[in-house]
């Protein structure tokens, strides 16, 4: 009897012990979270021009949320797009490769001379999207607002590793209250009639996402779709911004932006409110350059806009910031690319990158942090369709398949108003040799955009030292 009431008491003493124990070690939520892996969010603005932001030197849109992210962290001073326009940079972003390598390289498009069956417009089924790495690694996976790669089935993002979708499965939508009417909640039609201001409103669902998220790690893509065309800005936003602006369409741009930033510093608060913004890298960057003059976006100091190779349709404003991991006030200086989320996020998950594949982007951290000396690429290509472009160190080469190129040394001229491709000729050969090879590896487009494009990217072209919107 008494080694049964000695055990009985040992067991006792043993549970009392460990559930003591237990209260001593429970760390607190600040403390549980700052040990996980990182949470990890790209918000990415659409169309939005480079000047336009605070941050760039703009006096007249102020954008503090979006500046802010970029004083507690890092400026990547040449950060690029892999695509000139919308849907392919998202490929590319999501895939983490260059999207010509798998057929994704114009706009989604069912023109009359495009022949590709429906079924096949969209990012590609084979293809891995950076939601299904983070989510085999643990992740609960949030797409809110855009996605631009494929509205069949088989590309629904809850079928390419993305737990929850809110947003629109195409290019774009009304912005007013209660107009959007083809927004989804995963498979579902949603109540498009209850929506505030369609930026508010992805704001709004980005931070639900956060809240119902806080207790495991997290990957949250915000693909807002301001400041694209339809410019609808909320009326009192739009009455503040006509005092300061020559056009109504500047002014609206102007609005579109500052709701894109008010929604922003939504996000970046909900983060600090859980005391999950230590535990958090958040990306801020641009699917392409300024639309102008479709959008009233202002590019400098760049030429040209969206759908060129010029530094106003690819080089875009590209932040980040994790608090004491990557230094404050921080900026790089080498080229990067948006390929480079992909693997960043994915390795800070502790996942690894398919081996069955090329993957074009790099882990940014080494080189932000300063654990390497390294570039992170050696170069960089960009292709659609009729032309072309590389970079490597200072110098970009812009090709086309009816005319000569043109050679630019961005150290000297980041505006790319001399071509010194008569003075530089084995550079230029050096330049397109290093282009073909790159070409060579690359399929060809599964679909293909409508001639008058090719006329149209090339006024661009020759319309590019024109900012009609130079002057706010």
């Amino acid at each position: 009897m008494k080694t049964i009431n000695l055990t009985i008491f040992s067991l006792l003493l043993l549970l009392f012990t460990g559930i003591l124990t237990g209260c001593e070690l429970k760390p607190n939520k600040q403390d549980k979270r700052e040990n996980k892996r990182p949470n990890v969010i790209i918000l990415f603005s659409d169309d939005a021009g480079y000047a336009d932001f605070s941050m760039n030197g703009n006096q007249l849109i102020k954008t503090p949320h979006i500046d802010a992210i970029a004083q507690h962290g890092v400026t990547f001073t040449n950060g690029y797009v892999s695509g000139p326009v919308c849907s392919p940079s998202r490929a590319g972003l999501l895939t983490g490769r260059y999207q010509q390598r798998f057929g994704h390289e114009c706009n989604l498009s069912m023109n009359p001379y495009n022949k590709v069956d429906e079924e096949l417009l969209g990012l590609p089924v084979e293809e891995k999207t950076i939601a299904t790495l983070m989510k085999q690694n643990g992740y609960r996976t949030g797409l809110i607002g855009k996605w631009h790669l494929g509205e069949k089935d088989q590309f629904h993002p809850c079928n390419r590793g993305f737990d929850e979708f809110f947003g629109m499965l195409g290019g774009g939508a009304p912005y007013h209250a209660g107009q959007a009417k083809k927004m989804m909640r995963n498979f579902e039609a949603a109540d498009y009639k209850q929506l505030p201001y369609l930026t508010d409103a992805f704001g709004d669902e980005a931070c639900r996402f956060i809240e119902s998220s806080r207790e495991q790690p997290f990957f949250l893509y915000l693909s807002f779709n301001a400041p694209h065309t339809p410019m609808h800005a909320r009326p009192d936003y739009l009455e503040e911004a006509r005092v300061n602006f020559k056009t109504e369409q500047r002014a609206i741009n102007a609005a579109m932006t500052r709701s894109l930033d008010d929604n922003v510093g939504k996000v970046m608060a909900k983060l600090k409110e859980l005391g999950i913004e230590k535990n958090t890298l958040v990306f801020f960057t641009n699917d392409n350059g300024g639309a102008m003059p479709y959008n009233a976006s202002n590019n400098d100091p760049f030429s040209g806009t969206k759908g060129t190779f010029l530094e106003g349709g690819i080089h875009v404003p590209f932040i980040a910031q994790w608090p004491g991991v990557i230094p404050a006030g921080t900026r790089y200086e080498q080229p990067v690319i948006t390929l480079d989320i992909f693997p960043t996020a994915v390795e800070l998950a502790g996942g690894e990158l398919p081996a069955d594949r090329t993957i074009d982007g790099v882990n940014l951290m080494p080189f932000i942090t300063g654990q390497t000396k390294e570039v992170p690429h050696e170069a960089l290509f960009w292709r659609l369709m009729h032309h072309g472009a590389i970079r490597k160190g200072d110098w970009k080469l812009i090709w086309f398949d009816d005319k000569a190129p043109r050679l630019h040394n961005l150290k000297e001229d980041v505006a790319e108003q001399v071509d010194l491709s008569e003075q530089e000729p084995e550079l230029v050969k050096e330049l397109l040799a290093d282009f073909l090879n790159w070409e060579k590896k690359l399929v060809a487009p599964i679909w293909i955009q409508a001639p008058q494009w090719k006329k149209h990217s090339r006024d661009r072209y020759d319309q590019a030292n024109v900012n009609k919107f130079k002057k706010d």
